[in-house]
């Protein structure tokens, strides 16, 4: 597709609405005079200070005086950190068409099918086949990751091409047998590639990442040898995963049960696509599984970052309705941690193990897991490849971050070729220079239950006083006539001591709020002022008796 000159000087603008040198919450914007290009629309995972938040999504504040000019949605792949905060997002910017290979469309319409005003197709974009959205032309090219269908987007714009190489790796020898496009790949670099987004998550190892079939050896290995009930769990939308897993088991003898609506689900979908193939009769209901002999049974989990409510979760607490741990068991984590979750996961290996399973894990047994992403030497030979003039790493914390661009320097690329922004960094692209731009707004957008938004900092520190201090609630009834006059005072602890053990404690506190507030000089006339005033005296009691800050909430009665 041939473009016009740009003679504007006029940039391409590039905003990340989930943050650089975060791993999840995708989202990414290309702007362009009076268009918009969004690629993918991702969710992330709350920390663990971030109590009660269910799930991350992107910022679009951005996007909010700007939704007319918005072109179209394309998704680069089927994982959650780059579709699952969908059904938060397009209600938002409504009539907005979407794009993605054919069976991350399927995934994502399965997945919306459950919300109400979701759309009711996403367009299936073929790879090398170019899509005009406005002064973009967009084309999608395969790519090897950790789900099958996954692309990386050709980008072509009045300033120059840009490559969009979210999640990759090279893995020349895949489960579903689709090689990654190289030949393309190589030619889009060719044209010119102006800059290239590289994912970098993986620029702390060394070499090559390692193909997804070097799994089949370890599957073999660990349940070959057991006779008891093999568990596996990864990410649900690991495919290729529960295909080596299925077929493993089902050579030793084994029927399949699955455990978990999000594999049901994903493994449904891709069935009837041509990407997950089971042998008939070796599938299991999950009712029927107490009535095999454990040693031909294989059952495929959900959380494996220890998610509450999870399949494995509720095996790990003998609350599963359908199957429980027994000696002689074995459950392999065939994942990594997601960063943020490594308590969680602990916590379930310690519950798995006390219930007697053996439980292989990466701490313990290499090779049980092989990542997504690229290595050292997949990021070279994507450079060699593309050959772009800038590079932009994505998809990796700060850290990763730089040690890609200390990766890329060995190559031979200056530092100023090489951008790291800052989290809320915007970058220029002009037609003979890439630039970091303009600092744009972008801030954590929580999920908690059906509130979308409405959990910022200060709930966030008023939950983690809550869970750290307690709280202490005092009641005071105060005299219609004469406001400066408390007649009682009663104190409700909860967190914060144990009321029947420490009743002297709140006394001793009712007490000297009724003194310090009858001592003081002057017309108390507000309600505020008194809540105040009990709120400081209390806080001060409190921490010079305990060395406790519980959170003080007065209730003003007048009788």
């Amino acid at each position: 597709m041939d473009f016009k000159q740009n003679t504007s000087n006029q940039p391409l603008k590039i905003v990340s609405l989930g943050g650089f040198g975060r791993v999840t919450s995708n989202m990414f914007v290309y702007e362009y005079g009076p268009d918009i290009l969004l690629v993918d629309c991702g969710m992330g995972f709350p920390t663990q200070d971030m109590l009660g938040v269910d799930l991350l999504i992107p910022d679009i504040n951005y996007l909010k005086t700007k939704a007319g000019k918005i072109r179209g949605l394309v998704l680069t792949h089927g994982h959650e950190d780059h579709v699952g905060a969908l059904a938060y997002i397009l209600p938002q910017i409504k009539n907005v068409p979407v794009y993605a290979s054919k069976l991350t469309a399927a995934l994502v319409m399965d997945k919306l099918a459950e919300y109400e005003n979701m759309p009711q197709k996403v367009n299936v974009l073929p790879t090398g086949q170019p899509l005009k959205l406005g002064e973009f032309t967009v084309e999608s090219v395969h790519v090897s990751h950790s789900i099958p269908d996954a692309t990386n987007l050709i980008i072509k714009t009045p300033v120059g091409t840009i490559y969009h190489g979210s999640d990759y790796k090279f893995d020349f020898t895949p489960v579903d047998g689709i090689l990654p496009d190289v030949v393309r790949i190589a030619a889009a670099g060719a044209e010119g590639v102006q800059l290239l987004l590289s994912d970098c998550l993986g620029s702390e190892r060394n070499g090559h990442t390692p193909s997804e079939r070097t799994l089949e050896e370890m599957f073999d290995r660990e349940i070959s040898h057991c006779q008891g009930k093999v568990i596996v769990t990864t990410m649900s939308s690991n495919i290729s995963r529960w295909q080596q897993a299925v077929d493993t088991a089902v050579r030793h003898g084994r029927r399949v049960a699955i455990l978990g609506r999000s594999i049901d689900r994903n493994l449904s979908v891709s069935a009837k696509l041509g990407y997950f193939k089971i042998p008939k009769g070796a599938m299991l209901d999950a009712k029927q599984i107490r009535k095999l002999p454990p040693k031909n049974v294989c059952l495929l989990a959900a959380g494996s970052q220890g998610q509450a409510g999870s399949a494995m979760e509720r095996l790990a607490t003998g609350e599963h309705r359908d199957a429980q741990i027994s000696v002689g068991d074995k459950v392999i984590f065939s994942s990594d941690y997601i960063p943020g979750t490594e308590g969680t996961t602990q916590s379930l290996i310690d519950a798995l193990s006390k219930a007697g399973a053996t439980v292989i894990y990466s701490n313990i047994t290499d090779n049980l897991h092989v990542s997504g992403h690229g290595s050292k030497q997949d990021h070279l030979l994507m450079a060699a490849l593309t050959r772009p003039k800038y590079l932009l790493p994505i998809g990796g914390t700060w850290r990763h971050m730089v040690q890609y661009a200390k990766v890329l320097g060995e190559m031979g690329y200056a530092s100023d070729k090489i951008l790291l922004p800052e989290q809320n960094q915007s970058i220029e692209v002009y037609p003979d220079r890439v630039k970091l731009g303009p600092v744009v707004e972008v801030r954590n957008v929580m999920v908690d239950g059906l509130g979308v938004g409405d959990v910022g900092n200060v709930v966030l520190r008023d939950r983690q006083l809550l869970a750290g201090e307690g709280i202490v609630v005092a009641v005071v009834e105060i005299d219609q006539s004469n406001p400066g006059q408390i007649n009682k005072i009663d104190l409700i602890s909860r967190g914060f001591v144990y009321a029947k053990e420490h009743s002297q404690l709140l006394i001793e506190a009712g007490n000297m709020v009724k003194q310090t507030v009858a001592k003081r000089k002057g017309r108390i006339d507000s309600e505020k002022f008194m809540r105040d005033m009990v709120a400081d005296i209390l806080e001060r009691y409190f921490f010079e008796k305990t060395h406790r800050r519980p959170m003080i909430l007065p209730v003003i009665a007048e009788v």
